[in-house]
C-alpha cells in the first residue's frame, strides 16, 4: 500500500522507511496511508480467518517470513451478569503471544529494505518472537533485555542462538540501548514502533470477522507499551472507513497497580509519566509506554476505560483461567483480571453486553521450542 511515515508530534513526513523515530524531534512515527489508492478485494471477506489475509492493510509488499501467526480462536464463555463473553486466544500464536503478528510484518519489512540484522528491546515475549522470526528469515538478531527479566523467557530466547545483551536497568533502559546500537551498527530496529503497530491490527480485524460483523461492546486488553491498544483503534477506524463496521467498541486498558502509568494519565488527564515497575507481570512491566499518548487517544475516542488491578487480582485471574483449561501468564491474563474487577463491583455498564478479552500471551506455563 502507498504510505509515508509521519511524526506523531511535529507532523514531519518522510519516505526514509528505515527510520524508527522522527529525524527532527525524535518522536514516534506513524504509518500514513493513501486510502484513496487502497483496494480491498471483495473476496477478502470470504477467506478463512488469518493474519496473512489482511495484507492490503499492512505497509509491506508481501510476507517474506510467516509462521502461521494469527487465526487464533475466539472462545465463548459464561460470565454471570454478562450477555456474551469471548476470549481471544493469542497464546495460540507460534511463540505463544500476540507479538508474532507484529514480528511477521517487521521482519518482512526489514528484508524488503535490505537489512540482514535486526535488534529489539524486550521484557521477554517480544525478544522471543523477533528471535524466532529472524532465525527463520536467516538474518541476525540482537535482543536487549533487563538483567532482572524473566529467566524462563531468556532461556527460550537463547534456544534460537540469538545474541542477548543484558541491560542493568528496566525495559526503557533496554530500549535506549537498542536504539543506540541500531544507529551504530546499522541494524533495523524492531519492537514497539510503527511497523509492529500495523501488524497487530489484525487482532481486532479477526475479532470483528469472527463475530460475523457484530461488533462487541467492550474489548479488554492488558497494556504495557500500549501498542496493541493503539493498533486496535487504528484497525477499527480502517474497518469503519471501508464500511466493514458502522460502529466501534469501547476499549478497556488494564494495568497492574504496580505499573500503571497509562491508566493514571488517562484518569487524571495529565501526560504519561515514567514510573518504576514493581509488577510481577513482566510482559507488561513498562514504566513509560512508547505508545502511551496513542493509547490514551484510543480510550478517549472510544469512550473507553482505564482499569488498575492488584497483583493478587492478576494471580486470581491466572488461577481462574487455568482451572477452566486456559493457560495464560500474568501479563496475558491482566485484561481478564480487569473484567473480573468490574464484575465484582457490579458495574451496570457491562450488563447484557458483548465483551471480548484479549489473552495476550503464555510463555511461563508451557515451553515453546524454537
Amino acid at each position: 500500500m502507498d504510505h509515508v511515515l509521519k511524526c506523531t508530534k511535529c507532523g514531519f513526513q518522510t519516505v526514509d522507511f528505515s527510520s524508527f523515530r522522527c529525524s527532527r524531534c525524535q518522536s514516534i512515527l506513524e504509518v500514513k496511508y493513501d486510502y484513496a489508492k487502497m483496494r480491498v478485494p471483495k473476496a477478502l471477506w470470504g477467506q478463512r480467518i488469518s493474519h496473512e489475509k489482511y495484507l492490503p492493510f499492512y505497509p509491506i509488499d508481501s510476507f517474506k517470513v510467516k509462521l502461521n501467526e494469527g487465526g487464533t480462536h475466539l472462545s465463548r464463555r459464561h460470565e454471570e451478569g454478562l450477555g456474551q463473553v469471548y476470549l481471544k486466544m493469542e497464546t495460540q500464536n507460534p511463540t505463544h503471544s500476540f507479538k508474532d503478528r507484529g514480528s511477521s510484518v517487521e521482519i518482512s519489512r526489514a528484508l524488503e529494505l535490505g537489512f540482514d540484522h535486526v535488534c529489539v528491546a524486550s521484557t521477554g515475549n517480544m525478544g522471543l518472537s523477533i528471535a524466532t522470526y529472524a532465525k527463520v528469515a536467516g538474518i541476525k538478531a540482537t535482543v536487549f533485555i533487563s538483567k532482572k527479566a524473566n529467566k524462563k523467557k531468556i532461556a527460550l530466547i537463547r534456544q534460537s542462538h540469538t545474541r542477548i545483551v543484558r541491560v542493568n536497568g528496566d525495559f526503557n533502559k533496554a530500549l535506549a540501548s537498542a536504539e543506540a546500537f541500531a544507529r551504530k551498527a546499522g541494524a533495523f530496529v524492531c519492537g514497539d514502533y510503527h511497523y509492529r503497530k500495523e501488524g497487530q491490527k489484525s487482532v481486532i480485524f479477526e475479532i470483528v470477522e469472527q463475530m460475523k460483523g457484530h461488533v462487541p461492546d467492550f474489548v479488554f486488553a492488558p497494556v504495557g507499551n500500549s501498542t496493541l491498544l493503539a493498533a486496535m483503534y487504528k484497525g477499527l477506524e480502517e474497518f469503519r472507513r471501508f464500511s466493514v463496521v458502522n460502529r466501534i467498541p469501547r476499549l478497556v486498558a488494564v494495568q497492574s497497580e504496580k505499573c500503571n502509568p497509562l491508566v493514571k494519565a488517562f484518569k487524571t488527564g495529565k501526560p504519561v509519566k515514567y514510573m518504576v515497575s514493581k509488577t510481577y507481570a513482566d510482559a507488561i512491566a513498562v514504566g513509560y509506554p512508547t505508545f502511551g499518548f496513542e493509547g490514551i487517544k484510543a480510550l478517549k475516542k472510544t469512550s473507553g476505560l482505564g482499569v488498575s488491578v492488584s497483583e493478587n487480582e492478576i494471580k486470581d485471574a491466572v488461577t481462574r483461567l487455568e482451572s477452566e483449561g486456559v493457560l495464560a501468564e500474568p501479563g496475558g491474563a491482566t485484561g481478564y483480571a480487569g473484567l473480573q474487577k468490574l464484575l465484582r463491583a457490579k458495574s451496570k455498564m457491562l450488563w447484557n453486553k458483548k465483551v471480548v478479552v484479549v489473552i495476550t500471551g503464555n510463555n511461563e506455563v508451557t515451553k515453546y521450542d524454537i
